[in-house]
């Protein structure tokens, strides 16, 4: 199998990107994605003093992977800001269960960010290589997940490479046994940081 690479310069987070000075009961988003090419963690941070805590947003849109997904985030109890569990390569519409009023919140995403999921051909395969590079600052993990990643009913648990975990300078490492998908996960970074994911299946 042919090496492949994929390169990353992801976004910094904003606080805005999606949306600035939300208010009232309707809120449409002026930008549904950091465009990056990887899913991020969305934000949601009140404006004001205001405990909105009893109020819910609905999150919809699609994952790394171009899947459809949802979540309820509840709103922050005053001027605090609450994360996504999950991560978000686009965000299509955030629903609110009652109107906020005359106050104001802001949604964004952070830079907390992972790839799409490379399956891992181990079929007829010993061993995989593995090649990050890194220019600028940034830290990122490689993970790597043992469960199906073509079931779409199952949600992947996902553990750290060994070696290439808390990477801020290019390094190489290796699968020597069989895993089922692949990811970059991003910790941190600095606006203009890039990455690149290698990897090379080796035949028996």
């Amino acid at each position: 199998m042919r090496p492949k690479t994929w390169t990353y310069t992801p976004a910094d987070n904003s606080l805005t990107g999606y949306l600035s000075n939300a208010t009232g009961a309707t809120w449409t988003l002026t930008a549904t994605t950091p465009n990056d090419g990887l899913a991020h963690q969305v934000t949601i941070r009140n404006d004001s003093a205001t405990d909105h805590s009893g109020k819910t947003a609905t999150l919809t849109g699609t994952d790394a992977n171009d899947k459809t997904i949802t979540e309820i985030l509840q709103l922050p109890a005053g001027t605090a800001t609450v994360t996504s569990a999950k991560y978000y390569k686009t965000l299509t519409s955030v629903v609110l269960s009652a109107t906020i009023g005359a106050d104001t919140i802001d949604i964004g995403w952070n830079d907390v960010a992972i790839s799409k999921t490379i399956p891992s051909n181990f079929a007829g395969f010993n061993g995989v290589s593995l090649g990050v590079a890194i220019t600028g600052t940034i830290n990122v993990d490689v993970q790597h997940t043992l469960n199906d990643v073509f079931d779409s009913s199952v949600t992947p648990t996902w553990a750290d490479h060994a070696s290439l975990a808390g990477l801020t300078a290019s390094a190489d490492g290796n699968y020597a046994y069989p895993v089922t998908g692949i990811r970059l996960l991003v910790n941190s970074l600095t606006a203009g940081a890039t990455v690149s994911l290698s990897i090379n299946h080796t035949r028996v």
